[in-house]
């Protein structure tokens, strides 16, 4: 989603981690028989009616922008491969799971472990990991797939949530390489 990647525009954290979410995405793109792959965008209507004014998760996102259905900012990154095999689905909170029918269709294909990558991590990624988590999802996060934001903090929340909570929730941060390996 161009509209959080631009919040870390030309910085050496943007770099790694489009080349990082790149390799894994090309990976996947390579493979005949591949996993289902899911983009979610955060977007709203024009009006934003799904968003309260002058309220903890609308104040959060005012420095960003207006998250616009439609809009470029909320298309998926152009440096990414999607594909008519992938899906793209809108959120209008933090969880993936908010405003969209992404349980359902996990639930109809199948699918019972999620894999997991974006920005931001105390925010999309956790509300994410909180919501497949109750829905019983084995879940993995590839650490060098996420991001906090800003990005001076992403070193200390990573600690926090990657290497403590996920390992207490009987959950699996794994590397790159690690997720690379599991493709083959």
């Amino acid at each position: 989603m161009p509209i959080l990647i631009n919040s870390i525009k030309e910085t050496v954290e943007e770099q790694v981690l489009i080349a990082n979410c790149c390799r894994c995405n090309d990976a996947i793109h390579q493979m005949s028989s591949r996993p289902l792959t899911i983009f979610t965008t955060l977007a709203f209507s024009r009006v934003q009616t799904e968003l309260e004014s002058n309220k903890p998760f609308s104040r959060l996102l005012a420095p960003f922008g207006a998250f616009e259905d439609d809009s470029p900012e909320i298309q998926v990154d152009c440096r990414f491969t999607v594909d008519e095999r992938d899906m793209v689905v809108h959120e209008t909170r933090w969880s993936a799971t908010t405003g969209n029918s992404l349980e359902q269709i996990l639930k109809t294909r199948g699918v019972d472990t999620v894999v997991i990558s974006g920005l931001s991590l105390s925010g999309v990624v956790m509300s994410t990991i909180y919501r497949l988590f109750d829905l019983d999802y084995n879940i993995h996060v590839i650490t060098n797939n996420v991001l906090e934001l800003p990005v001076d903090q992403n070193t200390a929340l990573s600690e926090v949530l990657l290497d403590t909570l996920l390992p207490k929730m009987n959950l699996r941060a794994i590397s790159l390489s690690e997720a690379l390996q599991a493709l083959d």
